[in-house]
């Protein structure tokens, strides 16, 4: 049996039949689909939505095309298989034989969806259950068969097939705009940007280089940050921003040293602001973890909150450190979870419960330093965009 399709299943927005809004979502899926496999390297024919199923025909590498597919943001599950144009019994049932001839099971079970013709879903599967104990002597089991043989039949056309995929859900790349991915090249920020991806969004990642605070291990892990975030990018491109050149405005801004986290997070988030006006994006994403580190205490991320009009979505917030890891490496993220060189703009002691006074001396150094601020982002900002 030769596979001469992809089926790709669509997630959880397909509960909206006959929506403007389903029809959007399957575009941008279909779209990513068509972005990816160019970039891969993965070439096919057509795609094509039938019935509720985007079907990707005589694809190259179609074991290849399933198992990508699946990766894609809004993608529910996949299957290679046989797609049949207008079917009959016969021809189905060919297919299955030739699954159960190459595959020797012990036991099978047939999972039917649809019709065909005047044949409904039990017909369809006492036809061939009929067929297949009389000619191959195969033994059905309808709970724990050795080999599950799916058969889906609508409008006219026939998937076979005898494989599924896992997808990763969630909905398609950039339905839901785009935010601005504060980016230490940690696990934490890795897990936060692809969770926001898995809802749709499109990220921007933005680093803010300290210069020589910041050790050569650091700045490697940031380039495997971008290069591991990229594989998981659904679209043939993806806008970085590198922005250099902030460590002396943290040094001299006029706030006491144990405020200094606190003032460079605040600068962070200023900065990330200024990206989200220029990309008409909806605010920023981190990996902020409550209690983490010490600028992550409740309090120190209340006060951080208010020194920002833009939104911050935190996504890993309230997840434990262990879970962070365990889950960024399931995703191809264990890389990230190495020991760097700390930060040498950090003080010894730095403030873990900021106070209102606290509050009012950080937000006057920000009003103090945003012109320079300003003209350090607009002099210094380098725009990597990969695949563009």
């Amino acid at each position: 049996m030769v596979y001469n399709a992809v089926i790709v299943r669509p997630g959880e927005y397909m509960v909206r039949k006959g929506s403007p809004i389903r029809r959007y979502m399957i575009s941008r899926l279909i779209e990513s689909i068509r972005r990816k496999f160019k970039r891969i390297g993965i070439a096919y024919d057509d795609i094509k939505l039938i019935d509720t199923r985007i079907t990707i025909l005589n694809p190259d590498k179609p074991l290849e095309a399933s198992i990508e597919a699946s990766k894609i943001f809004g993608v529910s599950n996949t299957s290679p298989g046989v797609y049949i144009d207008d079917p009959d019994i016969d021809s189905i049932y060919s297919v299955v034989e030739d699954i159960i001839v190459r595959d020797k099971p012990t036991s099978i079970a047939l999972r039917v969806r649809g019709r065909l013709g005047d044949l409904g879903r039990e017909d369809i599967i006492h036809i061939l259950a009929s067929r297949i104990i009389d000619r191959l002597n195969i033994y059905f089991n309808l709970t724990r068969p050795d080999k599950e043989i799916i058969i889906e039949s609508y409008e006219e056309k026939a998937f076979i097939t005898d494989k599924i995929f896992p997808g990763v859900g969630g909905l398609p790349y950039g339905v839901e705009g785009c935010l601005v991915a504060l980016v230490s090249g940690g696990v934490d920020s890795a897990l936060a940007s692809w969770l926001a991806m898995k809802r749709g969004v499109r990220i921007i990642p933005v680093f803010i280089d300290y210069g020589s605070y910041w050790g050569v291990k650091a700045r490697k892990r940031i380039d495997k940050f971008i290069e591991l975030l990229y594989r998981w990018t659904p679209w043939d491109h993806l806008r970085i921003y590198w922005l250099p050149g902030y460590e002396d405005l943290v040094l001299k801004a006029n706030i006491p040293a144990r405020l200094r986290c606190l003032f460079c997070k605040a600068n962070m988030y200023r900065v990330a602001g200024y990206i989200v006006e220029r990309e008409r994006c909806k605010g920023i994403v981190t990996g902020e973890a409550v209690g983490q580190v010490a600028s992550q205490t409740l309090q120190n991320l209340y006060v951080l909150s208010r020194l920002t009009n833009t939104p911050i979505f935190r996504p890993v917030a309230f997840m434990d450190k262990l879970e962070i890891v365990k889950e960024a490496e399931k995703l191809g993220f264990g890389e990230l979870n190495v020991r760097v060189e700390p930060c040498m703009l950090r003080p010894d002691k730095p403030v873990t419960a900021a106070s209102e006074r606290d509050y009012m001396i950080l937000s006057e150094a920000l009003k103090d330093t945003e012109e320079e601020a300003y003209r350090i982002f607009n002099e210094r900002r380098e725009i990597i965009d990969l695949g563009g």
